[in-house]
């Protein structure tokens, strides 16, 4: 049988596929265990009725030979699988026990994501450290390092907890493998630390675009009305949305005199690959994702119309409101690759969409939109708002002195 005809069979005939991946399986393990184990393998012969028959083998535990029995051979292979590749983990060092922490999360449905998150802050550990045994690292090798190296460059506070958050994780996890029996990350208490850090925080002021770099980018975008990008940054200050959002709007999606967002744009990793990906929607926005309540609608104004507008006059068809000639929809990082350099290109110190947000959000306050309709309208929780979006309302002190004033004086 030709390659290509067992390819056909095992394509045709899933228990066929099963069955071959189950023995290739076995042969793997019998190969692992050959290279290992140095002890002969036989079957016993015993007056003990219960282990006669059985398969049985040495194997050196804590210095000492131990036998073992098992009623089978395939049942005695696999036990000699596991206890070898017990003690390869042992010597595993911290990057492979990280990789290993990494796919345990993966397997629990962490997104791409959140996973570039971890392997960001764990890049800033030295390979001198991330090569060496995980169960030979000392907490005063990582106390070192962490005081003289990673905090003289004096880190933002949340980074710095982020960092030994993630810094214990990977320990704890090589305990739970019993590749090591101790974390030597544990005195390393974020509270003992902060002093070093950047204290210091941008307000939300310095967060948005003012008005001035709304207008050089509208103007900008306006001379650029067949590239899709710029559609989407004319649509992104007049609504707010994040990028992913944007990206994901379909004509569908309008509906009279609102917008009802109710997706984002993605990326998906193949199974197994941190490099094989490709960009997709889901059906929820990002403060959805546990709780999907099919999504929040965002008012068309006619400053909106007028941007949507120019998306509807994109050359080539598509469900996709921001997209290609060739009608596939528009990616959320080249959208905002876009806007990066249209922003150093305009001498704009801001380039993230987030800062059209944080605008929108002082635009609502300016129109005396209040605090709840301004959550259901940006899609984030009132502490959120208050916290990160509300700058607007400093603009509005005069106003509010004015009116204390008029009524102490009545």
């Amino acid at each position: 049988m030709t390659t290509d005809e067992m390819m056909v069979l095992l394509k045709s005939n899933p228990e066929v596929a099963q069955r071959f991946l189950e023995l290739t399986n076995i042969k793997a393990k019998k190969l692992y265990v050959e290279q290992k184990h140095t002890h002969k393998i036989f079957v016993l012969q015993s007056e003990d009725k219960y282990r006669n028959g059985n398969w049985a083998t040495h194997v050196i535990v804590d210095g000492k030979r131990k036998v073992v029995y098992r009623a089978t051979e395939d049942k005695l292979y696999d036990f000699l699988f596991n206890f070898y590749q017990a003690q390869d983990m042992r010597h595993s060092t911290f990057n492979q026990v990280f990789d290993m922490y990494i796919e345990d999360k993966r397997n629990h449905g962490r997104s791409e994501l959140t996973i570039k998150d971890y392997q960001r802050y764990i890049n800033f550990i030295p390979t001198k450290i991330r090569s060496k045994e995980l169960a030979l690292i000392t907490d005063t090798e990582l106390r070192n390092w962490f005081v003289k190296d990673y905090l003289s460059k004096a880190p933002k506070k949340e980074a710095m907890k982020k960092m030994l958050q993630h810094l214990k994780a990977v320990f704890d996890f090589g305990m739970r493998k019993q590749i090591c029996f101790a974390n030597p990350a544990l005195d390393l208490l974020a509270e003992d630390y902060f002093k070093y850090c950047d204290l210091t925080t941008r307000t939300n002021e310095e967060r948005s675009f003012s008005r001035d770099d709304i207008e050089k980018l509208r103007k900008y975008a306006l001379n650029d009305k067949n590239n899709p990008h710029a559609a989407m940054m004319l649509v992104a200050m007049e609504t707010g949305l994040r990028a992913g959002e944007l990206a994901a709007l379909k004509y569908q999606d309008i509906e009279h005199d609102v917008i009802h967002v109710r997706r984002q744009q993605v990326i998906f990793f193949d199974i197994g690959s941190q490099t094989k990906r490709k960009w997709g929607d889901v059906e929820y926005t990002k403060n959805e994702r546990t709780c999907p309540h099919d999504g929040r609608l965002v008012p068309i104004t006619e400053s909106c119309l007028k941007a949507l507008m120019v998306a509807y006059e994109l050359p080539g068809d598509s469900e996709y409101i921001f997209h290609h000639p060739d009608g596939k929809p528009v990616l959320k990082d080249s959208y905002l690759y876009y806007l990066r350099r249209r922003c150093k290109t305009l001498k704009i110190p801001i380039s993230h969409n987030h800062a059209f947000r944080v605008a929108y959000n002082a635009k609502l306050i300016a129109a005396g939109i209040d605090g709840n309709d301004r959550c259901m309208v940006l899609g984030h929780s009132m502490q959120t708002n208050e916290r990160h979006y509300s700058f607007g309302d400093k603009r509005r002190v005069e106003e509010i002195r004015e009116k204390l004033n008029k009524l102490d004086s009545e």
